[in-house]
């Protein structure tokens, strides 16, 4: 038992909350709660998997079961993606304003999940510009599962599609989060062409398979 800090529980206690009322520029008590960023990270895994299936996530995969293993995977992706980009655009109190704000979460992530064919498009052609431009791969299933430049890039045509759709703050999350794993930082706000190739990551370690 500290006895100290139970001595000056409540000055310190004071002391803080008075620090919140000062400096309310740090502080969120009362507000809409942000998004949680483990979540965030989690529906990028899944995004991944619905990319590129086989690879990340369920391996065994057959004509018989990818029906329902990528129905499956849009279900809970939808519903999650909805919940933190609620969290992402919601700054009101108003109960018709908070129902707008879901109603359009909704619409952001279905939206986003209905481009997934496009985005798997553009990153086939960067899985094969650095396959192209890097004499020392061996394959494409290298680059796809290894190549963190790759998955900088993988996660910065995700986070662009969201941020074109018009959601916040989670296209930066995911691009942070690449950013802290791979070294590569790319804006989700960069306007990037197509067959876009990372020579050599910062960091090269391969992604998790999970």
């Amino acid at each position: 038992m500290n006895k100290t800090l139970d001595k000056n529980l409540p000055r310190l206690t004071e002391d803080i909350l008075a620090s919140y009322r000062r400096e309310k520029r740090t502080q969120r008590i009362g507000e809409v709660c942000l998004p949680s960023r483990a979540m965030i990270v989690e529906i990028l895994e899944r995004i991944r998997q619905l990319l590129f299936p086989g690879y990340f996530g369920h391996k065994e995969l057959t004509r018989r079961n990818i029906q329902f293993h990528v129905g499956n995977l849009l279900v809970q992706t939808g519903r999650d993606l909805t919940e933190q980009i609620y969290s992402c655009i919601c700054k009101c109190t108003d109960n018709e304003e908070i129902c707008q704000s879901r109603k359009k979460a909704e619409k952001f992530a279905n939206d986003f999940l209905a481009g997934i064919p496009k985005i798997r498009t553009a990153l086939t052609l960067d899985v094969q510009a650095f396959y192209d431009g890097d004499p020392a791969a061996k394959s494409l299933d290298e680059i796809i599962y290894c190549y963190p430049g790759f998955y900088a890039v993988t996660v910065y045509r995700i986070a662009h599609e969201l941020l074109e759709l018009g959601v916040t703050l989670m296209p930066r999350i995911m691009t942070e989060y690449a950013h802290s794993i791979t070294g590569t930082d790319i804006h989700p706000g960069a306007k990037i062409g197509k067959r876009f190739f990372i020579d050599h990551a910062p960091v090269a370690s391969c992604q998790s398979s999970r």
